[in-house]
Formats: C-alpha cells, structure tokens, sequence
C-alpha cells in the first residue's frame, strides 16, 4: 500500500499543501500544480473541493516569484521572457528547472511511497498544465511506464520544450480542457497539435465560454470528472491483502 508523503519529501520553495479526504487509502496520487501567479493556498482549495476518495491531493507553489511590477506572485519559468507585442507574459517560457524539480518528485513517488505510475495524476492550470506536459518529456521519466493522466486547463506543450517531443509518442493520457478563444485555440501556433505530436492519448474539450479559466459549473467540470473516474485507481471492496495482478 502506498504511504502519504510528508513536506519533508518536498523542496521548502514548494510549500507543498496535502490532502486525503476522511476514511480514505492512498490509493492515488494528484499534482496540482497552480497558473501563472498563483499560490499553493487558493488552487489546494480547488483540490480539496474535488474531494476525490483514495487519493492523496499534493498542491505546489511555483518557485520563482514574478518580477516587479508584474508580481506578487510566482511563476513555474526560471527564465522572465515578454511577449513584446502585448506587454504580457510569453506562455512559452522555458520551464527547464520546473520539470527536473518536478520529474524528480514524481520518481520519490514511487521509489519511497510505493506508487505506481498507473497511480500517479498530474493537473495543471496554464503555466501549470504546460510544466505538467513538459514534464512528462523528461529524460528522467522516459523509462518508466505511463503515468495515470494528465489534466491541463489551457496550457500546452511550449515551443521551447518542441525539442524533446521527437522520437516515438508518450502513452500517458492526456485531457485539454479551454475556452473558444483560449490559449490552446489559437490556430497561430497549434497548441493542440504539439501535444498530439508528443502524446499518443489526447483528449482536447473546448468549452462554450470564451476564455480558460477554472470550471464553474457541472457542465464545465463534467469532461474532466469523467476523465479522472475513468483512470483513479480504487480498492474499495477488495479484501485486505488482495495481490494485483
């Protein structure tokens, strides 16, 4: 049986928030990782409302605060990079150290609290759905079997990170969830595309509402529920002991 990591398993910069809803096994594991400027204390919120059973919800603070006068805030990007253009952000930042950091976490997961790729969850709002697909790019992961899926809320893959999308695809699945003029439905640079380019399972839901921002409603959120009760594993009502085969 897998165990429940601890902030010890974590990097202080992290400030990891844990949870697992009352009478429930860890039986899965859910990285929540937060959007440009956002912090573990308002997206742990969204994790725990989800209060999905037997799984563990771990939410994590981007590392590297934004600059003046863009901040407060922090960011997943080691490298500040500006869309001349707009003045704003460029999506498209190199997320190089988040996805080592990341990668290296998601190994602790199983090397030291016994889960199984299969068991392991990423879900990331825009900065945070691209470090979460980037992350599974890694030349650290590329090894073990797939991960249990990804859910990513307007981000995808960076044109920084389209190196490392060569050679044969992830088998990781994947769910896109945005807005019709979202970030993953510009034609300009193919968002969606890249990830289908990189992963061989991708699901792509473009809501009705305009831009991407957090599900509302039961028809927002639905795609998504429906996404991870297909893939979070569960024991309830197998006997103590059980083998899996």
């Amino acid at each position: 049986m897998p165990t429940v990591p601890t902030p010890a398993d974590f990097s202080q910069d992290l400030q990891p928030v844990i949870y697992l809803p009352p009478n429930s096994q860890p039986t899965n594991v859910i990285i929540f990782l937060p959007g440009l400027g956002d912090t573990t204390a308002n997206f742990a919120s969204f994790a725990k409302a989800l209060n999905l059973p037997d799984a563990v919800t771990i939410t994590l603070q981007p590392p590297y605060p934004l600059p003046f006068p863009f901040g407060p805030g922090s960011q997943w990007s080691d490298d500040v990079q500006v869309d001349t253009s707009t003045g704003t952000f460029d999506p498209d930042s190199p997320l190089t150290k988040a996805a080592a950091q990341l990668a290296d976490l998601i190994t602790t997961l199983q090397s030291t609290h016994k889960f199984t790729p299969p068991q392991i969850h990423l879900f990331g709002y825009g900065q945070g759905g691209s470090l979460a697909l980037t992350t599974l790019l890694h030349p650290a992961l590329q090894d073990i079997p797939s991960l249990g899926g990804v859910t990513s809320i307007g981000g995808a893959i960076p044109l920084a990170s389209s190196a490392v999308t060569s050679g044969s695809k992830n088998r990781t699945p994947v769910l896109l969830l945005g807005g019709r003029r979202g970030a993953l439905a510009k034609d300009e640079q193919s968002p969606v595309k890249r990830v289908r380019d990189a992963f061989e399972f991708v699901e792509y839901h473009e809501w009705r509402k305009v831009d991407d921002s957090m599900p509302k409603n039961r028809e927002e959120a639905l795609p998504m529920m429906q996404f991870l009760a297909r893939r979070l594993r569960s024991r309830r009502g197998v006997p103590e002991g059980a083998v899996e085969l």
